[in-house]
């Protein structure tokens, strides 16, 4: 089968629905996105699953009529799940956002099996995965548990029920779900231990695909990808290769690395298929910065200073206050959800351009704090290639590197998710894993600069600042 010149992907999130048609280079030929909008209540945080679905095929329809397209695929937001029925595809519950966190409670309940969660899935037991969601969501459903394992409903993550609307069955892919804590990384398919545990029936749960390959078709077009939107991105940064790593600046900062066919572990990270295709999967390690632009966003917003002019300025750590930045608590690799943001260096001639400074000198470290973690699961990156907005800030680029002793490369295009899954579907079209090789363009790079006495002095007074940040 040969492969068309555009290939219509869309990635659905949080906050907007996108959707492009696009070549493997990454260039963008047409753009579209709609707002995403939640509901949020006592922890609560719901999408409108059939507004969502809406969305995708409104917006998929556009870039079809682009061009001609040899295939489609699709991202979308990991974690956040729902409850249809299987025959009509129609949502029976709303979606629940991977932000909700309204089944802390029935998480906590189950710490003892923490461990064996950990060992199975290569993620932490927290309430921000689907399993306990799901529970509670067939719960709501009359007859709930019960049409479920008769298999009359689906109970899964969003991208599931995606694939339903297009291509007319549930279905979905490791990455997506290995974010339910029902899916067993070694063996690769879902636990049925970890299903009794979690009181989801086996048969609720959608079918299993490669995330590259054919999953149906589309207005005759054959849909020949789907992926989790961290590990697109980490394809498009050109993480199909071991030794990428992959930042993206957004509310949070995700840090991913590419680990090749084999599994790899540390306790402050986690663990996860990135993609996989007829060939087999690709594994990554995961850390999360909890609060970068919103960290950002809020020291703005506190001093009245806009970024505007911090495209070129230099960060010089010794001549800024410095902003542990866990606003909403620390993520990898130290996991503590109860830290605070914390300020060290204050002082009456401390300016609002210091602080915002600060903070992003913390989002700095927090990201080396990933990487250092990573290199010790023995992921030494050869390049860390970041995207996302605050990229635009040289000095925060150049912290990156200088700190972590590892070159920087500044994405040419931000959207690194579209790009990604804009490979996936032209390798499952043509069947070529060549295609998930191909290098993204680069806008800037930088080369680490500091010696190693000084790495090693702000290194270990951050350590220091952050364990301080944790016992506050």
């Amino acid at each position: 089968m040969s492969t068309a010149l555009y290939y219509a992907v869309v990635d659905q999130g949080s906050s907007a629905t996108k959707a492009a048609l696009c070549d493997t280079s990454g260039r963008i030929f047409f753009e579209g996105s709609e707002a995403t909008a939640r509901s949020i209540r006592e922890g609560r945080v719901e999408l409108d699953a059939e507004s969502v679905a809406d969305s995708v095929e409104r917006l998929l329809d556009h870039a079809i009529a682009g061009g001609p397209v040899g295939a489609i695929g699709l991202t979308c937001q990991r974690s956040t799940c729902l409850v249809w029925d299987r025959e009509s595809g129609q949502a029976l519950t709303p979606a629940l956002s991977w932000q909700d966190t309204s089944q802390t409670a029935r998480t906590e309940a189950l710490a003892r099996h923490a461990d064996d969660v950990a060992r199975r899935t290569g993620l932490r037991l927290s309430p921000h995965y689907a399993a306990t969601k799901l529970a509670r969501l067939l719960s709501e459903v009359p007859d709930g548990p019960a049409r479920a394992a008769q298999g009359e409903l689906v109970a899964g993550t969003l991208d599931a029920f995606l694939m339903h609307r297009l291509t007319g069955s549930p279905a979905t892919e490791p990455g997506h779900a290995g974010r339910t804590l029902l899916y067993g990384l070694r063996q690769g398919n879902w636990d049925p231990e970890l299903c009794k545990l979690f009181g989801i029936p086996l048969g609720a749960l959608p079918t299993l695909r490669t995330s590259a390959g054919y999953w149906g078709t589309y207005r005759g077009i054959p849909v020949c990808a789907g992926a989790g939107d961290q590990q697109a991105a980490l394809v498009g940064h050109g993480g199909w290769r071991e030794g990428i790593v992959a930042v993206h600046f957004g509310t949070g900062a995700f840090v991913l690395a590419a680990t090749g066919p084999r599994i790899q572990r540390h306790a402050g990270l986690l663990s996860a298929v990135m993609a996989s295709t007829e060939g087999g999967r690709r594994f990554q390690l995961e850390g999360s910065v909890n609060s970068a632009g919103s960290a950002v966003e809020w020291a703005s917003r506190l001093t009245g200073e806009t970024l505007a002019g911090w495209e070129d300025r230099e960060l010089v750590p010794e001549r800024l206050p410095w902003v542990v930045p866990a606003f909403a608590g620390l993520g990898a690799p130290w996991w503590q959800p109860r830290a605070r943001g914390f300020v060290r260096g204050l002082s009456v001639a401390t300016r609002g351009a210091d602080l915002v400074g600060g903070v992003l000198f913390g989002v700095a470290m927090r990201v080396v704090d990933n990487l250092e973690a990573m290199a010790e699961a023995g992921t030494r990156p050869a390049v860390v290639r970041v995207s996302g907005k605050l990229t635009r800030l040289a000095g925060l680029v150049d912290l990156v590197a200088d700190a972590s002793g590892v070159p920087v490369e500044v994405a040419l295009h931000e959207e690194a998710g579209l790009a990604g899954i804009c490979r996936l579907a032209a390798a499952g079209l043509a069947g070529d894993e060549a295609l998930l090789s191909l290098e993204p363009s680069v806008a800037r790079r930088r080369d680490p600069r500091w010696s190693a006495d000084r790495v090693r002095e702000i290194r270990d007074a951050w350590r220091a600042l952050v364990r301080a940040a944790a016992a506050s």
